[in-house]
């Protein structure tokens, strides 16, 4: 029978907890709060002991998933969608103890994971699906496209197909040649393994590291000569001599694990489950999303499944630590902020609780305020025909000059010149110029389709060379010609040439505002908000952490600046010389546009767990600090009032309101404000549905104030919030996350593209090793800072190791004096 080791880990003293469940706020923080995580994680796992141990379930860090029950649907032949459940232990107010309470936030989880399958098979799939240029071919052909591929130095190296198999990390295994049976004569299952990686070596040349290539030292007793002798044999001879197999597939590469040498694929099963943490294709994604959406009566009826599933009235681990649960949701109360009015140009629209409205006959209330004099329409890869692209512009710009946009010269219609994006780019940015003798101040591209490669690349040539806004047409939709579609151009395209959509304005009853009013919360107090997000290269790539900052450059908050730059590797914390590059610029660019400094400041910051509100404090607040004091030195401008606002979305609340508070899905209606029972004990938070979910059950976003010396009362910053999520310029609905978050997010995805020297997520592995060996001198010099970067628990502290890393490329390099300036300080990302 199995041994179980256990040592003395520490002694826990729940009668913290119990106290802080039923005293008053103050004497919970006296108690220690900072121990409040220690003894959640240890309760979910107890929480998780019985559903693993006694009810068949699997666990994937927070998520339980159970073989015969848990629904799932293939996405292809690799992976799979499953629904999972979530369940974690959460610290909150509640209205039962009327102080502060435990609960267990349950919700369904969608994840993908690899299909359980031969690992031969499932490498063939991920080889298929990662390389497009792998043609049709039989299972047993399927080695000639992992095979090393030869350099032009005659050195051997690792084929696309083999890098792709990469992916094999990690995965759990059991092996098919071997196991024992019980006493019934039933095979028992062979321990599992995990893959650590494919074999490759150089040295096996062109056929690689297969089982008839790589070979060990066999030794052997000889009985005649009482001698051990030793001998040399491959894995193939190996296999058929003490399995009796003879490998199939033998000419693919080895799977080497961290403990037991090496298999060939062809004997190893992997196992269901094991997590698929890459991103997904289009294909998958869209696969992914109807398998994940639920109405929200039927997520509701999946969340009481599940609570039942996990039998908390049977669980013997529960009953142990005398812990007894209420498998009833919880009735929380809410209340619905009003919603503002729309100030266009000529009208003011009254959404009411519909979250939506339609432009026609609305004129923005700020229109472009340079007309349009220098411009064109450039078809890309001959994909439409001249016609077309009039009959499209006619129609655009009948429709941009109705929503009050000015246009003084017809563009310049012409097909693309040049087989390579910067050509094309290049050729378009003359042609606009010689034509009208004047810079061109937007160019509309036409794409033949949706690819991302393309679309990147020349967004990165004319952002990067000529500091140029450019807007990208779907040719399906210049063909239709739709009203709409030609609407929601329009709404991007006065963004990017300074104009402004509306103005969310706070009506007042009785006293109806006037078109083009504008009443923001702010009381006249020259009022910033800044957004910020950091994006991540995706799992598995060696692409740095983008670091995003937005500021909004006008009185009502309409229209933002942005910045963006590399952050080191895997970081989340804004550096501090990022945040002085960044930011510093744009304060002074806020003070020329309004003739003053800002005297209230609205950090808005996206993205960051729990665990790390001590490092935004600690670490961006004082950078933050220090930006606005450099700015500010030369007028020596007394500091701004700051406050500190955390934005998340990545969470599991959910909200099923009665169906007289609802909207027709069965979603709580916008402005719907929850501050209490599921809000954290401590800390002042609150949950926000802001806008209107098209399909599925809505999220609402999670605020949480770190730091507040503005110190509006609760009600009106939440109203403030609120309203400024219909001043979303691309949108005719409210937003879930305040504009400032958005247009961050969206900046740090937009500067992708901007990566130097290639580095991105797109571009094989071995290039990128080679620019990142390049950059540091030595690779080794690489790896040793990652490493120090995951043991210190990705602190921001600015050091060497985070400034190694490549910058993206700089805006407008070629571009003409002033075109810079008015790029970045405008709204190019949206």
């Amino acid at each position: 029978m199995p041994i179980w080791l256990a040592r003395w880990a520490g002694t826990m003293w729940f009668w913290r907890l119990s106290v802080s469940c039923h005293m008053s706020r103050s004497l919970c923080c006296a108690v220690g709060k900072a121990k409040h995580v220690i003894y959640l994680a240890f309760l979910d796992q107890v929480f998780r002991a019985g559903p693993t141990r006694v009810f068949g379930f699997i666990a994937n860090k927070r998520t339980l998933i159970h073989p015969q029950s848990s629904e799932s649907m293939p996405l292809n032949a690799l992976t799979e969608a499953i629904k999972g459940i979530y369940s974690a232990i959460r610290l909150n107010s509640s209205n039962i103890t009327g102080g502060q309470g435990l609960g267990v936030n349950v919700d369904v989880a969608n994840n993908t994971y690899f299909i359980g399958q031969n690992m031969a098979q499932l490498a063939r799939h991920l080889v298929i699906n990662l390389c497009p240029n792998v043609g049709p071919h039989k299972p047993d052909e399927f080695f000639q496209f992992v095979k090393p591929v030869q350099d032009k130095n005659g050195k051997w190296g690792m084929s696309a197909g083999l890098k792709a198999l990469r992916r094999l990390t990690n995965l759990r295994f059991r092996v098919t040649h071997r196991g024992k049976k019980d006493k019934n004569g039933n095979l028992i299952p062979s321990p599992i393994y995990r893959v650590k990686g494919v074999v490759f070596e150089p040295k096996y040349g062109q056929e690689g590291a297969s089982a008839k290539k790589v070979t060990f030292q066999r030794k052997e007793f000889n009985e005649a000569t009482q001698e051990i002798t030793t001998s040399e044999m491959s894995i193939y001879d190996f296999y058929e001599l003490h399995y009796k197999k003879r490998l199939r597939l033998w000419q693919l590469p080895l799977i080497e694990t961290n403990k037991a040498g090496y298999f060939p694929m062809e004997l190893c099963e992997v196992e269901r489950f094991c997590p698929y943490p890459f991103k997904l294709d289009g294909d998958m994604t869209t696969k992914m999303l109807r398998f994940a959406v639920q109405a929200p009566k039927e997520r509701k009826m999946q969340i009481e499944k599940m609570v039942a599933q996990l039998q908390w009235g049977n669980d013997r681990f529960l009953k142990q630590f005398g812990i007894q649960m209420d498998s009833t949701m919880p009735r929380v109360e809410a209340r619905v902020i009003p919603n503002p009015g729309i100030s266009f140009g000529n009208k003011i629209v009254n959404p009411g609780v519909s979250g939506r409205w339609d432009l026609r006959g609305l004129k923005f209330i700020e229109p472009n305020p340079q007309p349009l004099k220098s411009w064109g329409i450039c078809v890309t890869q001959d994909c439409c025909d001249q016609p077309t692209v009039a009959a499209f512009y006619k129609n655009w710009s009948n429709i941009y000059k109705g929503h009050g946009g000015r246009i003084q010269n017809d563009p310049i219609i012409f097909r693309a010149q040049g087989s390579q994006y910067t050509e094309v780019v290049q050729n378009a940015w003359h042609t606009v110029g010689k034509k009208f003798n004047a810079n061109p101040q937007i160019i509309f591209f036409i794409l033949k389709d949706k690819s991302a490669w393309y679309y990147e690349r020349l967004k990165r040539s004319s952002d990067c060379r000529y500091a140029m806004p450019t807007q990208m047409l779907n040719l399906q939709q210049v063909r239709k010609g739709q009203a709409q579609y030609c609407s929601n151009v329009c709404l991007k395209v006065n963004a990017k040439l300074g104009g402004c959509t509306a103005v969310a304005v706070k009506t007042q009853a009785g006293q109806p505002l006037k078109p083009n009013s504008v009443a923001p919360h702010f009381d006249n107090t020259p009022t910033m908000f800044i957004g910020a997000d950091v994006s991540h290269g995706a799992a598995g790539h060696l692409s740095p952490s983008v670091a995003a900052m937005t500021v909004s450059m006008d009185k009502a908050a309409t229209k933002y600046a942005a910045g963006a730059q590399t952050n080191g590797w895997r970081v989340e914390i804004i550096q501090p010389y990022n945040m002085m590059q960044m930011l510093q610029p744009m304060i002074k660019q806020w003070r020329q546009r309004n003739g003053t400094f800002p005297k209230r400041v609205f950090y808005m910051r996206d993205g960051v767990s729990e665990g790390q509100y001590a490092h935004v404090m600690q670490h961006e607040f004082p950078a933050m600090k220090k930006a606005f004091e450099a700015a500010m030195a030369s007028e020596k401008a007394a500091a701004p009032l700051f406050t500190i606002i955390i934005a998340t979305k990545r969470h599991h609340i959910r909200f099923f309101p009665d169906s007289n508070a609802a909207d027709k899905n069965g979603n709580a209606l916008p402005g719907t404000l929850v501050e209490r029972e599921v809000t954290h004990p401590f800390q002042y938070d609150f949950y926000l549905c802001s806008h209107v979910a098209i399909k599925g059950t809505a999220r609402p976003v999670h605020y949480t104030v770190l730091h507040d010396e503005v110190k509006l009362p609760p009600a009106k910053l939440q109203e403030m919030i609120y309203h400024q999520c219909y001043q979303y310029v691309r949108s005719t609905t409210p937003v879930s996350l305040h504009p400032a978050v958005y247009y961050a997010h969206l900046v740090s995805n937009r500067a992708r593209p901007h990566e130097m020297g290639l580095f991105t997520d797109r571009v094989p592995e071995d290039v990128k090793h080679g620019i990142l060996r390049a950059a540091l001198g030595n690779y080794a010099k690489l790896q040793k800072a990652r490493k120090a970067r995951q043991k210190d628990s990705q602190t921001s502290q600015s050091d060497e190791r985070d400034k190694i890393c490549p910058k993206l490329m700089p805006l407008g390099r070629e571009a003409k004096p002033g075109a810079k300036e008015a790029f970045e300080a405008g709204m190019w990302f949206v």
